[in-house]
């Protein structure tokens, strides 16, 4: 982005403010209760976080707010989860969306952090709508493992395309079939969520647990799932503001690698 002044990084940072709070604040207003509350931190987070980072082109604030609430559930920040939940809903995610984001993270961050992050966001939305409590999602529709296994090798074939020799694959011993259809035969195969945002969850996890190997292929699946290399560069700079500069320059080393192994193919 062009060198901008103060003045204009912090009128972008206010107007991501008045957004995830649903147009219902002044931007200007939410930045000085920030500052009362946070001296040289809010300033920052009006400025750099949200001016800097969130008010970039390369991605929708619907996409940055996955993102983002993939990296909270994941750190168990469920303070914060809360505030940002309510922020996806009002950038357009759905209760179904979001519910889908914690069931994907159950395979890749844990249960426990999944549900943690379910409860968390349910008490968020039902509190955006006024109600006590929001009615029961639906349960899993249930696979026999003859299902399991064959949408597991069809998410499988979309994955591994393009991937160098000996992927992410690992031997588990006994463990690897059961593995294997949980994780690409029920979990990737739901229809809650596409392919390509699936892969924008998974990416924004493995950067945040700092999981290299398996990062790497999983930003070649981003690739075949339509998640574009500028896509996957602003997943890294939002990895900045909530996980820190480390975290990110580990996340961009992978994709350095992805895009020159690509570029030589």
């Amino acid at each position: 982005m062009a060198n901008r002044t103060h003045s204009e990084r912090r009128e972008a940072g206010q107007d991501v403010l008045r957004t995830l709070r649903g147009g219902k604040v002044d931007g200007a207003t939410a930045a000085a209760a920030n500052e009362a509350r946070l001296g040289a931190l809010g300033s920052y987070v009006t400025d750099f976080a949200l001016g800097d980072i969130w008010s970039r082109p390369g991605l929708s604030r619907r996409d940055r707010s996955l993102v983002v609430i993939t990296i909270l559930a994941t750190l168990n920040q469920l303070n914060q989860l809360r505030s940002h939940v309510q922020g996806g809903i009002h950038h357009g995610l759905t209760r179904t969306e979001i519910e889908e984001i914690f069931v994907q993270l159950a395979g890749y961050a844990g249960f426990p952090r999944a549900i943690d992050a379910t409860t968390t966001a349910h008490a968020a939305i039902a509190d955006l709508q006024g109600v006590d409590a929001l009615e029961p999602g639906a349960p899993a529709t249930p696979k026999q493992d003859a299902e399991r296994s064959a949408d597991a090798k069809a998410v499988m074939r979309q994955l591994g395309a393009n991937q160098p020799p000996g992927g992410v694959g690992v031997d588990m011993g006994p463990f690897t079939g059961t593995a294997g259809r949980f994780a690409f035969g029920e979990l990737w195969s739901r229809p809650q969520l596409p392919m390509r945002d699936r892969s924008m969850v998974v990416c924004a996890t493995l950067v945040t647990q700092d999981k290299p190997h398996e990062l790497r292929f999983h930003l070649q699946a981003a690739l075949n799932n339509g998640v574009t290399p500028l896509e996957l560069e602003e997943l890294m700079i939002t990895v900045i503001g909530y996980a820190g500069f480390p975290t990110a320059v580990e996340g961009f080393r992978a994709l350095r690698e992805v895009e020159a192994r690509t570029a030589g193919s």
